[in-house]
């Protein structure tokens, strides 16, 4: 082991600044009911919501379900091509007319009495329609109710509130920092749903800040440097982080030789772990030249990405409850949603996404096409979603990978120790920058509502 490395550097850019004045974030955010209802009424009718994937809705007929809280929404696509987005809510007597997560239907039956609707919403048939009063139902008077729909990212979004401007707008730091990555074009190779034992928000925090990951994570210091990541603070509550990569936690003696995880990424694009014996520090630097002369032969092509992008790793998690993390080799896609009635409990869903190499970048370069992974080529079909409980995970009947799984082991605690008497409100450090920020806009979309739930 050699000397520690330059003393850590983090930096933090406010690009829109909350409205309100810095808020106490108290127990009460994450225990109280009163939160959760304020939340059902004042945040979640106002905000954009990460609803489905695009891929799931491309083709007419197709429809995914997000249940959030106590309301269900139904994204499709309509006979003409177009998203439609509208409330699960039969206009007859209130049923929910789609139960399934997904799937594909020339009409949407409501299970109770039969009235169907177009994707587009638009109610086409009421059986024994005499009966009703008035000559029967106008179907034309009675579709169901709509919301705002746009897409980005390869993702479908969903707001009811008129006032809140437009996907392109609320999104725009987002949209700018992730599309180079396209994520809509690689494969989706995971989708899966947790239940888990704490509030939605307190695994959300869990994703905005560095400050535990030395503590749960050990993992990550022979792969990232935490320490002087770069966190952006954006309006309408967004926030973004990128750490540097293919190095080591800068807090950490300097290794004399390659780790496991550097000498795989070192042979993966054709160098030699030994070359690197004394000059582990160098990997970072030489990595985008490695990436880019293997790529080929690899079935990637690397030059659309920045050096920074073919080293580091970028997160940024959209108000008020998606995180994006993207490298151009593969991505995730997370979501917290709100319990219907409880605080204390969440569901966490993930789409793990991967870039499948592709023959046709060695074909265009006059090389001959060597996969790391020679079943990446292959069809890989759409995986059903996996719904799951925490247990399954601590249990080790399921993982989520390896830093997830080791979140779930601890977040109930954290849900548990804020029903404490010995527990008002939270006490940040600078690495929490993201978590303040968050929760100042938390409160300025609900009204500046802090004090009085």
């Amino acid at each position: 082991m050699g000397p520690v490395s330059a003393p850590p550097s983090s930096s933090v850019t406010v690009h829109g600044a909350p409205p309100v004045a810095p808020q106490a974030i108290t127990a009460e955010r994450y225990t109280a009911k009163s939160w959760l209802e304020r939340e059902s009424s004042e945040l979640w009718p106002k905000v954009w919501q990460f609803a489905a994937l695009e891929r799931d809705v491309a083709e007419p007929g197709q429809y995914v379900v997000l249940n959030i809280g106590r309301e269900s929404i139904v994204v499709s696509r309509t006979q003409d091509a177009e998203l439609a987005a509208f409330y699960n809510a039969c206009q007859h007597r209130g049923a929910r007319i789609l139960v399934n997560d997904r799937g594909c239907e020339k009409s949407y039956t409501c299970p109770y009495h039969g009235w169907s609707y177009r994707p587009d919403g638009r109610l086409v048939v009421v059986p024994e329609n005499q009966q009703f009063p008035g000559g029967g139902v106008d179907r034309s008077k009675h579709s169901l109710k709509q919301l705002r729909v746009a897409s980005a990212l390869g993702m479908v979004w969903v707001c009811e509130d008129p006032a809140t401007p437009p996907l392109e707008e609320y999104l725009a730091p987002l949209i700018e920092r992730v599309s180079p990555f396209n994520i809509g074009s690689m494969t989706l190779v995971g989708d899966q749903t947790v239940t888990l034992n704490c509030n939605w928000k307190a695994v959300f925090d869990n994703f905005q800040e560095l400050y535990h990951v030395e503590h749960i994570h050990p993992q990550h210091q022979e792969l990232f440097d935490c320490p002087t990541a770069s966190v952006d603070l954006f309006a309408h509550g967004h926030t973004g982080v990128s750490i540097i990569g293919h190095t080591l936690n800068s807090r950490l003696p300097i290794a004399s030789e390659p780790n496991f995880y550097q000498i795989r990424q070192l042979e993966m694009f054709g160098a030699n772990p030994k070359d690197y014996e004394g000059r582990v520090m160098d990997i970072r630097g030489d990595m985008p030249a490695l990436r880019r002369a293997a790529g080929p032969r690899l079935g990637w092509d690397y030059d659309a990405f920045t050096d920074e992008q073919l080293t580091d790793i970028e997160q940024y998690n959209a108000f008020p409850n998606t995180m994006i993390t993207a490298q151009p080799d593969d991505a995730l896609i997370t979501r917290a949603r709100p319990h219907p009635t409880d605080p204390n409990w969440c569901y966490w869903d993930k789409f793990t996404f991967r870039r499948q190499p592709d023959p046709e970048v060695a074909k265009r370069h006059g090389v001959a096409f060597e996969p790391h992974d020679p079943k990446a080529t292959l069809p890989i079909s759409r995986p059903e979603h996996d719904d799951f409980d925490q247990e399954d995970i601590i249990e080790g009947r399921k993982t989520m990978g390896i830093t997830i799984d080791q979140d779930v082991h601890y977040i109930r605690d954290v849900q548990a120790g804020m029903h404490s008497r010995g527990f008002q409100q939270a006490l940040l450090c600078d690495e929490e920058a993201r978590i303040q920020h968050y929760h100042d806009w938390l409160s300025a979309w609900m009204g500046n509502a802090s004090s009085d739930l």
